[in-house]
């Protein structure tokens, strides 16, 4: 049985500065920002973790009004991590999509959610 190699090498979240050596070897690169924008609106796993956000705002506010200003700070400082936490997901999603419909590697590079490197810097 014959093995064909996978024309898409795997794709990588880099750092900026990485990210920009990276595009100059001819890699591909996701991009947090779009990834995510992408998974809240094709995934409904993606919209409902989204929209948990707004959880971090309203809750500590309730916290407030109820004299609870520690516990309040707490989840109020857990913005952060929940944010980067979702990109990450989100990167995972474009990732495992992408290695299910290998035919939409055009789409995905269009809308800017991968970009590949042309070797010019």
């Amino acid at each position: 049985m014959l093995r064909t190699l996978n024309p898409h090498p795997r794709l990588r979240l880099r750092p900026v500065g990485l990210a920009l050596r990276a595009l100059a070897q001819g890699e591909r690169v996701v991009s947090p920002a779009e990834a995510n924008y992408w998974w809240r609106k094709n995934d409904p796993a993606g919209a409902l973790l989204n929209n948990l956000m707004f959880l971090f705002i309203v809750v500590p506010i309730v916290l407030v009004l109820k004299s609870f200003y520690a516990l309040s700070f707490i989840v109020f400082a857990m913005i952060v991590p929940y944010g980067l936490f979702l990109r990450r997901l989100a990167i995972h999603a474009v990732r495992h999509h992408l290695e299910n419909h290998p035919e939409e590697w055009e789409k995905f590079e269009e809308s800017g959610i991968i970009s590949t490197g042309s070797g010019v810097c």
